[in-house]
Order: structure tokens, then C-alpha cells, then sequence
């Protein structure tokens, strides 16, 4: 073990042995010396197949080492505040996965905890990282669409948990899991990113019938941004040969495309553009042409994540996406659950947070107040 590099102990065996452990062994600052799972025997099975020196049977154990300098979680978000909080105390740099919690509330204390530690955070919110996704915000932030009218965005698949009918973390609400928190945390992401703040927003949530998981597999959305832009989202994680992610912005002088009709995750975007002079949609970026240094794009755009995240851990110099970032995703997640379950438009206070009660929501007309029932 190399006394000058920086010392990363893993938190889960799914995403964090799949994606987590081989992004930081990109970074040739950083060593994983250890992994831990929920029992000592799954993490030896796989410290010893990723050669990790140190296995744990639980998460304790391992942040209470006193030669790890990082702790990367990936566990499901209902456990994960949980686990960072404990880590920052002991003065670990925290790096984690989205949604960073299930509640505002375990999120606010997240970011308190960073702050009052003055150690590196940061969530994997990765899309902002892939090459044709920076092309379209520089297209955005130059006007070459002219004046925005509206952005669709529709994002149809099918994951592994719902193609195998598994009754997994990932398909219950309770623990973080359906379609709302796992891909609809991305999208209020790189939206913010890409435009402006969401200032309202009304949601619809679902399930296929006769599924009796909690997780909803299928979300209908309208935002409205603080430049007045709508926002359409459709969402399904239940989607077999669904059309992948698209995203379409719609200008007065121009239409741009964001498409991945692809079974890879990140590395099948392509961007398309077109003018009133072209009178058509052209190719303009068909992403990263180079040698693929890792058959799962995902282990390159987190592992772009994780070294600005080390940078900070080395330097002290604040990066996004941090906590505070995860905390506003966790704000705008629990607008769009009252959304459902009110069946009203909610409107969002600076920063993200929803109004209270009392506070003005307005009756969406398109909503009969019984359809929340759908998931009784």
C-alpha cells in the first residue's frame, strides 16, 4: 500500500464493485484498500476478486479505518445519509450515489454535517459529463437555438429488475427505488443544468397493473422554468424496446436533439441540430470516437466525476455536483411526490424548496383529485 496515494474504502458490491472501484482505480492518486458488503463473506468473495486488501462485513467497521482517506457509497439512498454522516464525523471525504436520501430532511443534514467538516462531497450525477450533453448546454448558452419555446423529454427502458420481475430496493419507493428517484433525479439534474431553476411542476405517477411493488415503473410530468420555458417529461423504466433518452429543444430558429436510442447507458448519445436554413436535423456530435477504455461507459463519466471530487478531496477547492445539488434533486423529488398525491401543481421557493401548507398550489385542471388512487 503506497503511503502517498489517497485511500478509498467502497460501501456496496453492486454499482460500487461494477462501477465505483474500477473509476477510482482511474485516478492514479487513489488506491481502493478496502470494500465492504452487508456480510464478511460476500465482501471477501469480492475483495478477493477485485484484490481489495481489506474486506468488511459492514459499514462501520470499515469508515472507523484510520488509513482511509475517502469513503465511495453506493448503497440504496434510504441507508446512505446515514453512512456519509457517520463518515464526515470521522473525517472521510464522502463521495455517493443519487438520490443521495429519501427524505429533504436526511439530505439537509447531509449537506449541514459536509459544511461543518469542510471535506469534500460530491454525487454521481453523471450526465452533465458526457461529451455531447456539454456540445448542446454550449449551443444553449449561445443562443443558437434563439428563443426557447419548450423541451420534451422522453426516456422509455427497460431495467433489469423490471425485465426479471425482481422485488428489489429498486422497485420500492420506501427504500429509494422507482422511476421518480432513479431516473427522474437525473433529469431535474441536467435540466437546472442545461436552462433555469424549476419553479413549478406537476406530476403524475404509475404503475403497469397488477404490478405490487411500490415503485412506480411509469411518470408524466409538466415544469415550468423561471424563464417561463415548459418542460414535458415521460418516463418509463418498464419499457420493452422502448426509444432510450431523447431530449428535444424546441427555438424560434432552431431545433436541437439529444438522442440515445442505445442499450448503453451514456456512451450511445448522439446530437443533432437543425436551422430554418437547413430545413433539417444534422448530426453534430456522435460523442467520444476514441478507443473505449472501459467496455461500461458508465465507469468514464463517473470516473470524471471522481476526479474533481479527489481534486477537492486535495486541494480544498469546492466542485459540483455536491451535497447541496443532491439536496435541491431531493427537494424537487418530494414536490413532484406531492404533486401526485394532491393531484396539484406545486410551486417551488428559491432554492428548491416547495411551499408549505397554505402556501399557494395550483389545481392542475388536466387532473381529476381521484387519479393519485391509481396506486391503491
Amino acid at each position: 500500500m503506497s503511503q502517498d496515494k489517497i485511500r478509498v474504502g467502497v460501501v456496496g458490491i453492486g454499482f460500487g464493485q461494477q462501477v465505483h472501484v474500477p473509476a477510482f482505480r482511474a485516478d492514479e492518486r487513489c488506491e481502493v484498500v478496502a470494500i465492504c458488503a452487508s456480510n464478511l463473506s460476500r465482501a471477501s468473495q469480492i475483495a478477493g476478486k477485485l484484490d481489495i486488501p481489506q474486506a468488511f462485513g459492514g459499514w462501520q467497521e470499515l469508515i472507523a479505518q484510520p488509513n482511509i482517506d475517502i469513503i465511495s457509497i453506493a448503497t440504496p439512498p434510504n441507508i446512505q445519509p446515514e453512512i456519509a454522516i457517520a463518515a464526515l464525523a470521522q473525517g472521510k471525504a464522502v463521495f455517493c450515489e443519487k438520490p443521495i436520501a429519501t427524505s429533504a430532511e436526511a439530505a439537509e443534514k447531509m449537506v449541514a454535517v459536509a459544511r461543518e467538516q469542510g471535506l469534500a462531497n460530491m454525487v454521481d450525477l453523471e450526465f452533465p459529463e458526457i461529451e455531447p450533453w456539454q456540445q448542446a448546454k454550449l449551443i444553449l448558452d449561445r443562443g443558437e437555438l434563439g428563443n426557447l419555446r419548450h423541451v420534451a423529454v422522453s426516456w422509455n427502458v427497460e431495467t433489469y429488475a423490471n425485465r426479471k420481475g425482481l422485488d428489489s430496493w429498486k422497485t420500492q419507493i420506501e427504500t429509494g427505488g422507482g422511476v421518480l428517484h432513479s431516473f427522474i433525479s437525473h433529469s431535474f439534474y441536467y435540466l437546472e443544468w442545461l436552462l433555469d431553476p424549476i419553479t413549478r411542476l406537476s406530476c403524475s405517477l404509475f404503475r403497469a397493473p397488477g404490478d405490487e411493488r411500490t415503485g412506480d415503473t411509469f411518470a408524466n410530468l409538466c415544469l415550468e422554468l423561471e424563464s417561463g420555458i415548459a418542460v414535458s417529461l415521460s418516463v418509463s423504466s418498464h419499457a420493452f424496446l422502448g426509444n432510450g433518452h431523447r431530449l428535444e429543444f424546441y427555438g424560434d430558429a432552431g431545433t436541437m436533439v439529444l438522442d440515445n436510442p442505445t442499450s448503453d447507458y451514456v456512451g450511445g448519445f448522439r446530437l443533432l441540430k437543425g436551422t430554418r436554413e437547413s430545413k433539417s436535423l444534422e448530426i453534430i456530435d456522435l460523442g467520444d470516437s476514441s478507443p473505449k477504455v472501459h467496455q461500461d461507459g458508465r465507469i468514464t463519466v463517473v470516473g470524471s466525476l471522481i476526479k474533481r471530487f479527489v481534486t477537492w478531496q486535495a486541494t480544498g477547492v469546492p466542485d459540483k455536483p455536491s451535497f447541496t445539488e443532491g439536496l435541491r434533486v431531493q427537494q424537487l423529488l418530494e414536490a413532484a411526490q406531492l404533486s401526485h398525491e394532491s393531484g396539484s401543481w406545486v410551486p417551488l421557493k428559491a432554492g428548491g424548496r416547495r411551499q408549505e401548507a397554505g402556501g399557494r398550489t395550483t389545481p392542475n385542471p388536466s387532473k381529476e383529485g381521484d387519479r393519485r388512487q391509481e396506486q391503491e
